[in-house]
């Protein structure tokens, strides 16, 4: 049996967060471990699967994103406090409590760090922006989870797909290789994200065990940053990937926070050098990606 459906970059996130809580490592950390969630859209969308429990505004829980101006950070006073669920605990942090980080000596095998990703290669690397020269959140997480053997999940959508080797980008990247005066928003460099990557077709595996393949990419209007997909396999699987997805159908689109560039440090601060020529402040609008 097969069916076609179409989802916005919003509905992708959702779904993807759905099959993530699903996760038998997931589950396991839920319960007896520690799992923490970067700050990033798609995370926000895990935490209220997590907790039950819708968030005023899932902008709030980014470090920063992309829209049609540029790139651009989400000021510290504009973030809501970041979710560590610890042995089934939840521990939110506010910026000045720390990330993390707070909890990573007590981590292991058994635990769970989750951090999306920008762009994801044929091979299904994924790559993710970062707009500090330490590497960000990521930067800070990535040698324990490494070393440690920490699980990393990273919820990356389809419509990020790049036709070359993430290799390529990662040795051309980097925040003093682009001038500031030739960059739409906030100079980025790119790191690896080496974890468990998890798409719209493996989050429709996951729940239901159907195939899914995309057969189009982005739209018109409300169409913008979709992807369509062909979605195969025995009845009941197809039906119950057509129910969970119809499920979801109608996610309300993300709302950019409004600019703030008169109050960002990194457009600003004489020591940061300023990484950011700014953007024309204005009225939120509908957002497509993240970072």
């Amino acid at each position: 049996m097969k069916s076609i459906v179409t989802l916005t970059p919003e509905e992708s996130k959702r779904l993807i967060a759905k099959a993530i809580v699903q996760m038998e490592v997931v589950h396991k950390a839920r319960k007896d471990g520690i799992i923490g969630l970067a700050r990033c859209s798609s995370c926000g969308y895990i935490v209220e699967e997590l907790t039950g429990r819708k968030m005023d505004n899932i902008m709030r829980y980014c470090s920063g994103y992309i829209t049609g101006p540029g790139s651009c950070a989400v000021l510290n006073t504009e973030q809501g406090k970041l979710l560590v669920l610890y042995h089934g605990q939840e521990k939110w942090l506010h910026y000045t409590e720390g990330n993390i980080l707070k909890f990573i000596d007590e981590m292991d095998q058994d635990d769970v760090i989750i951090k999306s990703g920008n762009v994801i290669d044929p091979s299904g690397q994924v790559g993710t922006l970062v707009a500090h020269p330490s590497g960000g959140e990521a930067g800070y997480y990535l040698p324990y989870i490494l070393a440690k053997g920490i699980h990393l999940i990273v919820p990356t959508l389809i419509s990020k797909s790049i036709p070359f080797p993430l290799s390529r980008l990662l040795a051309s990247l980097g925040t003093s290789r682009v001038r500031v005066d030739r960059t739409h928003g906030i100079v980025c460099g790119m790191i690896p994200l080496p974890g468990t990557v998890v798409t719209e077709l493996d989050a429709i595996r996951l729940l239901s065990g159907a195939e899914a393949l995309p057969i189009g990419l982005n739209g018109l209007g409300t169409g913008k940053g979709s992807v369509t997909l062909l979605v195969e396999g025995p009845e009941k699987e197809v039906d119950t990937a057509w129910e969970i997805i119809n499920s979801i159908k109608g996610e309300p689109p993300l709302i950019e926070l409004p600019s703030q560039c008169e109050l960002c440090y990194i457009k600003n601060d004489p020591e940061k050098k300023s990484r950011c020529q700014g953007r024309e402040p204005g009225e939120g609008v509908k957002i497509k990606s993240n970072f």
